[in-house]
């Protein structure tokens, strides 16, 4: 029998073996997509709420803290401190940023020393007396992110007598850009205490200063980060030489107390950030500057032509010295002129460039944004830079080379000598 093939294939068979075509796919019903936004509101209300219930709770605790007193490190020097407070005129120069135009520069300048205070005498406060009135704590921020001045308790004794051993070696500092000399208590405590008379300069304008007869010189921006940096690190210079003259009239004063006290034919000079600028450039042109020490500072002025040709410090943060750091071709034109084996360049480890002031002990609240500090501990920071520094001083001021300035130290791993 023939085997019949067919024309064409019934419709119901075309049906079962051909896919029908894809329809456009509809789209999700209203109640689906009501559902959906419901959930993603609900979802962001619950982050937005977790959020700022963590931040309230940060701030808070922020907040608790900053109302907690804080007590510096205590100086490591067998002698007890004192603290006097100085308002110095300088006649021979017109202040470039005081709001009438001849008027003479002024200056407030704070004295730590080796002391000899009455039993149980009441340690100072933080900023003199009268600063904290005038200047307040510095708004929300800092209220919230350190503890205010009048909780900070440093351990000198205001206008104490001076302890009455041979005369004592002097240093003259100059802050950082925004800074007081204040702000640098630890550091001026810790030297005192081993019989250095540290006096701390703060530069007029640069930041607010309190006068002595209660006027306040507020900050002016030509004379801090907005003005000619070149030209406010000669004008500091200028306050240091100043300074050290009006030490020696204070030395050569029957009536002070500080009478033949001082040993002002040998001084040293160091500084933070432009205020070690100011100092290695003051060395530079002072002829009673032994040597100076520049902290975590760039340079500036002659001593990049002419090198220092006096001993010489660098003490800087972790990447100071990194591969491209313009602080290596500084420090190289400064050494030059340098005696072999005066010339000493450190880094520390885990150290941030306020790491070198008051700032790590007692600032709270997102520490390295706000208040650039890096990982390193803030006491353990205070300390290195105490021990680096006296001892350069001790090395030129008073003869005494010792560890660590003499090579590496076990005592301070956190320290690596350079050379840039």
């Amino acid at each position: 029998m023939p085997i019949m093939i067919p024309d064409e294939t019934p419709a119901n068979d075309l049906a079962d073996a051909t896919p029908p075509s894809p329809e456009p796919e509809a789209c999700p019903p209203r109640t689906v997509v009501r559902k959906i936004l419901r959930i993603a509101v609900r979802t962001l209300v619950v982050a937005v709420v977790l959020l700022l219930l963590g931040v309230v709770g940060l701030l808070g605790d922020a907040k608790i803290r900053s109302g907690e007193a804080v007590t510096l490190p205590a100086p490591t020097g067998p002698s007890p401190v004192g603290r006097a407070v100085f308002d110095w005129t300088d006649h021979s120069r017109v202040d470039p940023y005081a709001p009438q135009g001849s008027t003479p520069r002024e200056l407030s300048v704070v004295v730590w020393y080796p002391a000899a205070p009455a039993p149980r005498a009441t340690q100072t406060s933080y900023l003199p007396p009268g600063w904290q009135e005038a200047l307040g704590d510095g708004g929300w921020l800092n209220a919230l992110s350190r503890t205010p001045p009048s909780l900070i308790h440093p351990h000198a004794v205001a206008d104490a007598p001076v302890d009455g051993a041979a005369p004592h070696p002097v240093l003259v500092f100059a802050p950082g850009m925004g800074l007081r000399a204040t702000d640098y208590t630890v550091i001026a405590e810790d030297l005192a205490s081993h019989g250095y008379v540290v006096a701390g300069v703060t530069p007029t304008y640069s930041t607010d200063v309190v006068l002595a007869d209660g006027r306040v010189a507020r900050r002016v921006d030509r004379a801090g980060d907005g003005g000619d940096v070149a030209a406010n690190v000669q004008l500091w210079a200028d306050d240091l030489r100043f300074t050290v003259t009006q030490l020696a009239a204070v030395n050569d004063t029957a009536d002070s107390p500080f009478h033949g006290r001082l040993d002002t034919k040998s001084v040293g000079l160091f500084g933070h950030s432009l205020g070690g600028a100011a100092a290695t450039l003051a060395c530079h042109h002072e002829s009673a500057c032994v040597g100076a020490v520049d902290i975590d500072g760039y340079l500036f002025g002659d001593v990049l032509n002419d090198g220092l040709g006096k001993p010489f410090g660098f003490l800087g943060n972790q990447d100071s010295m990194a591969k491209d750091a313009p602080q290596r071709g500084m420090l190289r034109q400064t050494l030059r002129g340098v005696a072999a084996g005066q010339g000493h360049v450190w880094t520390v480890a885990g150290a941030s460039h306020y790491n070198f002031t008051d700032r790590g002990v007692y600032f709270n609240l997102l520490r390295s944004q706000v208040a650039h500090l890096g990982p390193i501990d803030g006491a353990r920071a205070s300390a290195i830079t105490n021990a680096y520094t006296r001892a350069f001083f001790d090395a030129y001021l008073r003869g005494r080379p010792a560890p660590p300035l003499t090579g590496e130290s076990s005592t301070y791993p956190e320290v690596r000598q350079e050379s840039p």
